[in-house]
């Protein structure tokens, strides 16, 4: 929903103002289901987001081991969702057509919705329609919790990882919160120089996508920089990605033995592994981060208009630098206004990020 047109969002607002205006009929509050046979959770959004509930959704499992989990997902984050080690069932479902959407909740037969998205109104009323009991966020001020039987405070002052750690304990599950993916054995291994590789993810999804890039310059400066300490660095990404790497090799002026793209033909499952294998990664906020974050990969993320104390790496092999632009840290939900424009990620220096590699690579051989 952070990526819908400003129509759906207009729409999801009224929704939001019609539930505060007819609370008698919303506001129902029954317990959490002693033997549900079918849950549904709605994951339609990013990769990141999916892979951020992993433990959320497993913590669902534990408590009730017999019944089917149903994910209802949509176009963007199929992959990552049969990565998830918890056994769940894959429905590709588009919340952009409601009325689809709620047909589809509906004839699952549902006993149970848990909405694992943080803000729209829209997830939350399908949820309320199509199941006895429903579990779900609730923002501060927002009058989102009426459309749901057990809430959760979603924060924007702690780690994303923390609100959904906040819905594992609503299911029994106790501290510390754990992120996990399945990763298949990549067919590359063979061929790649693990041990001096050190991965590049340079291209962000969504909306936000040109405004949480860090500029080819900059890679092109710190590729040269690990070439020359004796390091190959390898670029990640989907094959429209190619191309803008090629900028990054012609800038840095790198043979294709020291700077390599990996574009388009490594699969998220199988870089999963890679990302395990490999020195280090550095990217921007993105999915691939948070894949790094629930494979216990080493990781350092590059943040502008999100903060790495909301969507950095999670545990303890990553660690996120932060923008020093004064206007950093504006992304709150997804589909605030930019604020800085390219300035803020610019303001991230080349020196900053490599004195942070270093220091990551140290205190790994350490």
């Amino acid at each position: 929903m952070a990526r819908s047109t400003e129509f759906m969002r207009r729409a999801d607002r009224w929704l939001g103002q019609a539930a505060a205006m007819f609370p008698t009929v919303f506001n129902r509050r029954r317990p959490l289901p002693e033997a549900p046979k079918r849950i549904g959770v709605i994951q339609p959004t990013a990769i990141g987001d999916t892979l951020i509930a992993s433990g959320a959704v497993a913590a669902i499992h534990r408590r009730y081991p017999q019944a089917r989990i149903l994910m209802f997902h949509g176009k963007n984050n199929g992959a990552a969702v049969r990565m998830l080690p918890t056994p769940v069932e894959p429905i590709a479902c588009s919340f952009g057509a409601p009325f689809r959407a709620l047909a589809a909740l509906r004839a699952a037969d549902l006993d149970l919705i848990v909405d694992q998205t943080p803000w729209p109104n829209l997830t939350a009323l399908c949820a309320r329609l199509a199941a006895p009991v429903t579990v779900g966020f609730v923002p501060q001020g927002s009058p989102r919790g009426r459309f749901f039987d057990l809430t959760v405070p979603h924060r924007t002052d702690r780690h994303e990882c923390e609100n959904h750690a906040e819905v594992a304990a609503l299911f029994g599950a106790e501290p510390p919160y754990r992120m996990a993916a399945v990763a298949s054995p990549c067919a590359l291994v063979g061929e790649l120089p693990l041990q001096r590789l050190i991965l590049c993810h340079m291209s962000a999804g969504g909306a936000r996508a040109e405004q949480k890039a860090w500029p080819v310059q900059h890679w092109a400066e710190l590729s040269q920089r690990l070439v020359e300490a004796g390091f190959v660095v390898g670029f990640t990404g989907v094959a429209a990605d190619a191309a803008l790497v090629e900028q990054v090799r012609a800038a840095a002026e790198l043979p294709e033995n020291r700077l390599i793209s990996l574009c388009g033909v490594v699969p998220l499952g199988e870089l999963g592994d890679l990302l395990r294998r490999v020195r280090l990664l550095i990217t921007v906020d993105t999915g691939v981060l948070h894949l790094a974050s629930a494979v216990n990969a080493p990781v350092l993320s590059l943040h502008g208009p999100t903060r790495a104390d909301r969507w950095g790496p999670w545990g303890s092999n990553g660690y996120g630098l932060d923008s020093p632009h004064p206007a950093a840290g504006y992304i709150t939900y997804g589909f605030e206004d930019p604020v800085g424009g390219a300035a803020v990620m610019e303001a991230v220096s080349v020196e900053a990020v490599t004195e942070a590699v270093f220091t990551r690579l140290r205190r790994a051989a350490a």
